[in-house]
């Protein structure tokens, strides 16, 4: 007796629960639905399909590949939509479906299981089925045939344009550089070349050279000629520079001539003119000064530089204390 009152004890409580589960889960509602029922061929149409369910409820959510059927094709697909409306959860997805067959064709149901927590019942809905019709323009085959319409221009736009831009500039740019490239590299010349340094003063650069000739001792070689050449030519660069008349291109006497017509002290101008005409011997009549005469044009080449060169003074000025620079000739006191 005690035993049959366990058993229709425990038929009860699970009799109860299923009952419990089944009332909820007949709450649940599938649906799916398309936006037309007829298409031409190869149009697109919406399929919406979902379910309305208790929010606690865990869905496993049908999986489809590239069709419906092998007359229906899925094109694109949305991602599955929850909203929360009270204690349920309507879930949806929308599909981009389409057909290249003509013909009266079922969108199949659609199942979807589902469970609740501390149940393992697995329940179920189902849509209803759906049909699409599918249709094929119709021909009047007692019309003359047309020509293909050619498809439509189009303006382009930047964002097509702007690669080609791009590397049209590109190339530009790569020619100029190439072409920049073979030049400088037929003229034997760098690729780059550094800024030139500031020249220095016209007197600096010419006692320096006069320096260099002077520990060169060509005259005490036998390279006579070579020594004086490269006193003139040392006088001539300094004086281009410091007068700015072309000394390179004149004669002795025209310099000499050219410096008699500027402020030049009359010692300094017998020096060079001594020097001029003891290299114009030298190189043209092949004369041959002493080792005192050699030693003294130098020294005359070098006095006239540094009684010649420009001096520049910093001045203060006593109002505004601002420093200007005044040029002024070394004269002879």
């Amino acid at each position: 007796m005690q035993i049959r009152l366990k058993i229709l004890t425990v038929v009860f409580v699970f009799t109860s629960v299923f009952s419990a589960g089944y009332s909820v889960a007949q709450q649940a509602v599938a649906w799916s639905s398309v936006d037309t029922n007829a298409i031409m061929i190869g149009d697109q149409v919406l399929l919406n399909i979902g379910i309305t369910l208790p929010k606690d409820a865990q869905v496993r959510w049908p999986m489809f590949n590239d069709t419906l059927t092998k007359n229906i094709e899925i094109l694109n697909r949305s991602n599955i939509d929850t909203v929360l409306v009270d204690n349920d959860a309507k879930m949806s997805q929308m599909f981009v479906i389409t057909s290249f067959d003509s013909g009266y064709f079922e969108v199949p149901p659609v199942h979807f299981d589902f469970v609740f927590p501390g149940d393992t019942t697995v329940f179920n809905k189902s849509t209803q089925s759906l049909y699409l019709q599918v249709m094929v323009p119709e021909v009047d085959t007692t019309q003359a045939f047309k020509a293909i319409v050619d498809p439509m221009r189009e303006p382009y736009t930047l964002g097509e344009i702007l690669p080609w831009i791009i590397v049209g500039v590109a190339v530009i740019i790569v020619l100029v550089l190439g072409i920049f490239y073979l030049v400088r590299k037929k003229n034997k010349k760098p690729i780059f070349s550094r800024k030139p340094a500031p020249l220095l003063p016209p007197h600096v650069v010419a006692i320096n050279k006069l320096e260099d000739l002077r520990l060169a001792k060509l005259w005490q070689s036998g390279h006579l000629k070579k020594y004086y050449t490269e006193i003139t030519d040392i006088l001539r660069e300094y004086l281009d520079r410091r007068y700015e008349f072309d000394a390179p291109e004149m004669t002795s006497y025209e310099i000499i001539t050219e410096l008699k017509g500027l402020d030049v002290n009359k010692e300094a101008l017998s020096k060079i003119e001594s020097v001029m005409n003891m290299a114009d011997l030298v190189k043209f009549a092949k004369s041959n000064p002493t080792a005192v005469e050699n030693d003294l044009c130098l020294a005359h080449s070098t006095d006239f530089v540094n009684e010649t060169k420009k001096v520049v003074v910093e001045k203060q000025d006593d109002t505004d204390e601002n420093v200007e620079q005044v040029t002024k000739e070394k004269k002879d006191v």
